[in-house]
C-alpha cells in the first residue's frame, strides 16, 4: 500500500465521520451516548473502555460489509465487463438516488434498531447498531461505495470499509471521553435533509459514470451537462429560498464531492496540454512486446474505472512524466479491459495485478522491472523511469530508436510533379492519410523552400487493408513502396521534402513518430 492509498483511507474515515450528520444518525447520537454511560458508568476508565468497545462494534459492522464486497471483488472482471451488469448497476444507483431525493428510508428490522445490552456489552452492541441505524439514510451512499470498491484489491476494500467504521465511531468516542460536549451537538433540522439530498446528486453522478460505458460519447456528455445544470439549479434554489444559513452552507459544500466525481468521471471538461501517447495493446500483440527491444509502460484500464480516469487527468498528463517517458525511450501501451479479454487479463495477472488501475514497467527485453497498483504520484513514476537504461542504443544494440529507423523516403521528379516513395522495413507499416480513426498518426508530407512551407497539397493513395481491426473498425495502412504525389512540384532544387510517419509492426505495436527527409535523386 502506497502513500496515496493511505490518503484514500483518510478520506474514507472523514466520510464515515460525516455520515453522522444525516438525519437518521444525528438525533440518535446523544441517546446512544447517554445509554452507554448509564450502563457502563461515568468513571474515566469505564468511559475509555466503552469508547474502545464502541469502536470495535462499529468497525465489525463495516468490516463485514468490506468482506462481503471482497467476495464479490473476486469476480470483478466478469461483473464489470458485462453490459447487463453495468445496466443493472446504473438502474440500482438511479433508484437509490431517487430514494435520497424523495426522503424515503431503507427499512431495517426493529429488533436491530433496539440492539443493546448490559454493562460493557452495551457499547459494543451500540457501535454495531450505530452502523445499522445509519443505513436508512446512508444505505444509498454505501451502495455507491460498494460499487466503486469492487475494482480494488481485496486488502484495499477491507481497509477502506474499516476506515469508514472508524470515522463513524469517532464522534461517539469523543463524546464518551468528554460527555460535557453533548450540549454542543447541532440539532437535526432542514439542513440535514439537504445533506440527504446531496447523496442523491452524488449517486446520480455515479449512475452517469457507469452509464457512459454503454452510451455513445455525445449522449453521455449531454447527460453530464444536464446533470450539472440541474445541480446548479438545486444549489441556487436552496441558497435563495431557504432561510436557514446551515442549509445554504450544506448545499454548497455537499455539491463539492459530486462536482469532483463529474470532473474526473466525465468528458465534458476540456483537458489542457498533451497526454500520454498511449498505443492500444491488442491481445494478439502481447507476445510481440519484447520484439520492440525498448522499455515499455503497460497500463491496464477500463472505462468504468474511476481511479483510471483520475490517473489520466493527473499523472499521465504531467509534463515531467511525459519528459521522463521520452528520455527513457519507453513505449506507452494501454490494455483496455472494459470488455472481456482473456489474454489481457492473463497478462495483468502475470504482472501481479489484482485490480485497476495497474501499470507495469518493462525493460527492453520485455521483463517486468516494477509495477504500480491503484493511485500513485508523478514523482514515483519518474523515479522508476530514471532507473531504466538511459541509452537504448547502448543497452540494446539492435533496438530501433524511433520510426526513422524503420521508414525511409525517396523523392523523384516527373513532368506532372514530384513523387515520394516510402521505403518501409518488412513487417512494418505506417498509417494511411486520412487516418482510419482520429487518434492515429498518418503519413504526411510537407515541402519546404528557404525555411518556409510551400502551398502544395499532396495526393495520398488509398490505404491497404491488412486485416487490422480496432473496436470493429478496419485500420488502413501503407506498406513498402507506397507513393505520394506532389502535383506541380517539378523543380526539386533548393527544396526539402519532409515526411512525418509513425512506424508500426504488423502486430500493432508502434515506435515514436519521426520526421524523415526524403532523399532526392542521386546526381
Amino acid at each position: 500500500m502506497n502513500t496515496s492509498f493511505w490518503i484514500e483511507a483518510g478520506l474514507a474515515m472523514a466520510a464515515g465521520a460525516l455520515l453522522n450528520l444525516t438525519p437518521c444518525v444525528l438525533a440518535a447520537v446523544p441517546i446512544k451516548v447517554r445509554t452507554i454511560l448509564r450502563e457502563a458508568g461515568d468513571a474515566a476508565g469505564s468511559r475509555a473502555l466503552s469508547a474502545v468497545l464502541f469502536t470495535l462494534g462499529s468497525v465489525s459492522f463495516f468490516a463485514a460489509l468490506g468482506l462481503l464486497t471482497a467476495l464479490a471483488h473476486l469476480q470483478w472482471g466478469v461483473l464489470f465487463q458485462s453490459r447487463w451488469v453495468l445496466a443493472g448497476l446504473v438502474l440500482m444507483l438511479a433508484l437509490l438516488a431517487a430514494a435520497s431525493f424523495s426522503g424515503r428510508s431503507l427499512p431495517i428490522p426493529g429488533g436491530l434498531a433496539q440492539l443493546g445490552g448490559a454493562r460493557y456489552f452495551e457499547p459494543f452492541a451500540s457501535g454495531m447498531a450505530g452502523g445499522i441505524l445509519s443505513t436508512p439514510c446512508t444505505g444509498p451512499l454505501l451502495g455507491g461505495v460498494l460499487v466503486f470498491a469492487l475494482t480494488r484489491p481485496t486488502i484495499d476494500i477491507v481497509t477502506l470499509f474499516v476506515a469508514i467504521g472508524l470515522g463513524m465511531a469517532l464522534p461517539y468516542v469523543l463524546l464518551l471521553l468528554r460527555p460535557s460536549w453533548l450540549q454542543r451537538l447541532p440539532r437535526a433540522g432542514a439542513w440535514t435533509e439537504v445533506v440527504r439530498h446531496s447523496f442523491g446528486w452524488l449517486l446520480l453522478a455515479a449512475a452517469l459514470f457507469f452509464a457512459q460505458s454503454l452510451l455513445p460519447g455525445w449522449l453521455g456528455n449531454a447527460l453530464w451537462l444536464a446533470w450539472l445544470a440541474a445541480l446548479a439549479v438545486w444549489v441556487l434554489f436552496v441558497a435563495m429560498l431557504t432561510r436557514d444559513r446551515r442549509s445554504r452552507w450544506a448545499a454548497a459544500l455537499a455539491a463539492v464531492p459530486a462536482l469532483v466525481l463529474a470532473y474526473f468521471g466525465s468528458g465534458v471538461w476540456p483537458l489542457e496540454g498533451q497526454g500520454m501517447p498511449w498505443q492500444l495493446l491488442r491481445a494478439d500483440a502481447v507476445a510481440q512486446i519484447s520484439e520492440l527491444h525498448r522499455p515499455a509502460l503497460v497500463e491496464f484500464t477500463a472505462a468504468w474505472c474511476l481511479n483510471c480516469r483520475i490517473m489520466e487527468r493527473t499523472v499521465y498528463r504531467d509534463p515531467a512524466v511525459l519528459k521522463a517517458v521520452r528520455e527513457s525511450g519507453a513505449v506507452a501501451l494501454q490494455a483496455d479491459l472494459t470488455r472481456p479479454d482473456p489474454a489481457l487479463q492473463q497478462l495483468l495477472t502475470r504482472y501481479g495485478g489484482a485490480g485497476l488501475p495497474f501499470l507495469a514497467v518493462l525493460d527492453g527485453q520485455g521483463r517486468e522491472v516494477g509495477h504500480f497498483s491503484g493511485l500513485f504520484t508523478a514523482d514515483t513514476l519518474i523515479g522508476r523511469l530514471h532507473g531504466l537504461p538511459t541509452s537504448i542504443v547502448s543497452a540494446y544494440a539492435d533496438a530501433p530508436r524511433d520510426s526513422a529507423d524503420e521508414v525511409g523516403a525517396r523523392v523523384t521528379s516527373t513532368p506532372a510533379g514530384a513523387v515520394v516513395t516510402l521505403d518501409i522495413a518488412r513487417g512494418w507499416h505506417v498509417y494511411s492519410n486520412p487516418p482510419s480513426t482520429p487518434y492515429l498518426i498518418p503519413a504526411s508530407v510537407t515541402v519546404f523552400r528557404a525555411g518556409g512551407a510551400l502551398p502544395i497539397t499532396p495526393r495520398y493513395p488509398p490505404g491497404q487493408d491488412i486485416g487490422m481491426r480496432v473496436a470493429g473498425k478496419t485500420i488502413l495502412v501503407y506498406e513498402n513502396g507506397a507513393r505520394i504525389d506532389l502535383p506541380r512540384l517539378t523543380d526539386l532544387r533548393a527544396v526539402q521534402v519532409r515526411v512525418r510517419v509513425q512506424a508500426c509492426k504488423d502486430s500493432g505495436l508502434c515506435l515514436p513518430p519521426a520526421i524523415v527527409v526524403a532523399r532526392p535523386p542521386s546526381t
